[in-house]
């Protein structure tokens, strides 16, 4: 649960003071049968400052994946009132009567909270994927990543935001593209099939086909969805 994630961040925070990226908590909710509805609702209304957090970024499962609700949330805070402490209890009892299966887990990006609260303000379609790499891999995968996001901004697309697994999942990274509407995720670059080659190559890759091929090569595993923005 976020009480328990939020124990975590606190402690990893403790390990590593001088990290230059920011830690954030994610959860990945399965409503029980025909509890989806009261789940939405419980979690938006939660107040979220009783909680220590701003309010977490809000995705509802669209297409691909098993999960229900996704929520992204800043890991910078710790509970040291009993308001809080009690505030958790309430909200973790009311969740747990309401789903059938939870993952919550803690990431790191670059990428700050500030910023993912901007991307958001004008987003409400999220393209989420989430990676396991092989042995042996976990930089190279987090490298081919960052050549991916470098070849998307070479051809016009806005790159993803890529978070690095800290603690609590078999996801070793996984990266969110924050989008308008399916109509801007749909978008396709206005260039050449040379040109976009070119771009490949100057990102690191052998050629265009190479991006596809190297990650294959990478990871063991692999989810894929599209989430809405929970207003």
């Amino acid at each position: 649960m976020i009480k328990k994630l939020l124990i975590i961040a606190t402690t990893l925070a403790g390990i590593t003071p001088n990290a230059i990226a920011d830690e954030y908590w994610i959860s990945q909710y399965r409503a029980a049968q025909g509890k989806f509805p009261e789940l939405l609702e419980a979690v938006k209304n939660t107040d979220w400052k009783a909680l220590g957090f701003d309010a977490p970024i809000m995705m509802r499962h669209s297409q691909g994946n098993h999960w229900d609700l996704m929520l992204l949330g800043s890991g910078e805070t710790s509970c040291t009132t009993e308001a809080c402490e009690k505030a958790h209890t309430v909200y973790e009892n009311k969740v747990n009567s309401l789903v059938d299966s939870e993952v919550s887990f803690t990431a790191k990006s670059d990428v700050s909270w500030a910023d993912l609260k901007t991307l958001n303000e004008t987003s409400g379609l999220y393209h989420i994927e989430m990676f396991m790499a092989g042995a042996g891999k976990h930089t190279a995968l987090l490298k081919e990543r960052q050549m991916e996001n470098d070849y998307l901004e070479r051809i016009g697309i806005k790159p993803n935001v890529i978070f690095e697994t800290v603690y609590g999942s078999d996801v070793d990274n996984f990266t969110v593209g924050f989008y308008r509407d399916l109509v801007q995720y749909a978008e396709h670059p206005d260039m050449t099939p040379a040109e976009m080659e070119a771009a490949a190559k100057a990102s690191g890759f052998k050629n265009r086909s190479d991006i596809s091929f190297l990650l294959r090569e990478l990871i063991v595993g692999h989810h894929d969805t599209l989430a809405v923005k929970v207003q």
